[in-house]
């Protein structure tokens, strides 16, 4: 109606400001995984969800780009054109001061790739971190979406994050998991406070940490009996 407001997403067209009340899936400082539309010799262009395709020089391409792929795009503002822009080229391990987080934060990640440490990340479209591969504990796949926490923000501005919350205020979720594993194992389980952290990873999809806190509670509620190499459910 006449007089509302709306909000709406302002870019530069053929040397003109338009404006569009779709919503693009990010905006400027931020990474998205996209879609490419079209290539041409100059560089690529990408869906990022609003009628103008995002474009990509051919020079800020870390790999020729291809059409009909999905690719980790970050977006800024070109300081020769003033054009908005994508580029695949950017920082795997950037330094960071002022961060937003706190240890412990939930935080949704954009898997970018594994490395010799394990894999680098997404976090809230904004900023790089890892994941070490001792935190992982299921199959994971580039591009994909996965909730974290924010582990450690390091002295030298880097930013350590894990897939499964830690502390004992979360401890109540792998008591559920371990419950329902022996339920479907008639009430006996192989693991146990010796067991190495691969077996535990293994079968459980948690880290040794917490598969001990979490026996912990069950064994002083008296729901499991906790034995040398196993776990009995009572």
């Amino acid at each position: 109606m006449i007089g509302d407001e709306i909000e709406v997403f302002v870019y530069q067209d053929d040397n003109k400001l338009k404006a569009t009340t779709e919503k693009p899936c990010a905006e400027v400082g931020e990474f998205a995984v996209m879609n490419c539309v079209q290539t041409l010799p100059s560089g690529a262009f990408m869906d990022w969800g609003i009628i103008k395709d995002l474009f990509i020089p051919y020079t800020q391409q870390k790999l020729k780009i291809q059409e009909g792929r999905r690719y980790l795009v970050y977006i800024y503002v070109d300081e020769k054109t003033g054009l908005i822009t994508g580029t695949t080229k950017f920082k795997r391990n950037p330094q960071y001061t002022d961060l937003p987080f706190r240890n412990g934060d939930q935080v949704d990640l954009i898997l970018m790739g594994e490395s010799e440490l394990g894999w680098n990340v997404v976090i809230n479209k904004e900023y790089i971190g890892l994941i070490y591969a001792s935190d992982v504990y299921k199959k994971l796949y580039p591009l994909s979406q996965e909730t974290g926490y924010i582990k450690t923000i390091r002295e030298d501005g880097k930013i350590d994050v894990t897939l499964q919350p830690e502390g004992f205020a979360h401890i109540d979720e792998f008591q559920k998991i371990i419950l329902e594993k022996l339920n479907e194992n008639y009430g006996l389980l192989y693991l146990s406070d010796k067991s190495s952290p691969e077996e535990i990873k293994d079968e459980l999809q948690m880290s040794k940490k917490n598969f001990k806190k979490a026996i912990g509670g069950l064994y002083k509620d008296k729901k499991i009996e906790i034995l040398e190499d196993k776990i009995r459910l009572l």
